[in-house]
């Protein structure tokens, strides 16, 4: 084999690398893109519960009257309840998501029908703690 052969075949080994190493590259940024934007979808989802859940806590605490209490938290109470089964895939923040919602619910409903609340809503806090916290268990933020 003569040097011009041997110069050749280097070279269209290098074109033939270089060729499957951009392939292998744009494969792999692609996918790496499609996981960045599950993620950020996924945590926009999670912020929305967090924001929803906070609503729902300001309403259900609040002294306004009933009839507006009960106004404003009926479409975040349905909205929670269907979220609980769209987090269904985390279970713990399923389940604080359905305990928050269960007792805004009933200081709700003991608001409007003029009973003593003042138990179910002393736990309320609490319950919107746990959510936070399951939530920062999710996406990994840590406690401030």
């Amino acid at each position: 084999m003569t040097t011009e052969k041997v110069t050749l075949i280097a070279a269209l080994i290098a074109a033939l690398t270089s060729v499957i190493t951009l392939g292998l590259n744009s494969r792999l940024v692609l996918l790496r893109e499609k996981r960045m934007l599950l993620w950020q979808k996924e945590l926009d989802r999670i912020l929305e519960v967090e924001e929803v859940a906070g609503k729902a806590v300001e309403i259900a605490l609040s002294h306004s009257s009933s009839e507006v209490i009960e106004a404003e938290f009926v479409p975040l109470h349905s909205w929670l309840r269907h979220a609980a089964g769209r987090f269904s895939r985390y279970k713990e923040l399923r389940q604080a998501i359905r305990e928050l919602n269960h007792h805004c619910a009933v200081v709700v409903a003991d608001k409007v029908s003029n009973e003593d609340y003042r138990e179910w809503a002393e736990k309320v806090p609490a319950l919107f703690e746990s959510l936070i916290a399951e939530c920062d268990k999710i996406t990994r933020r840590k406690e401030t």
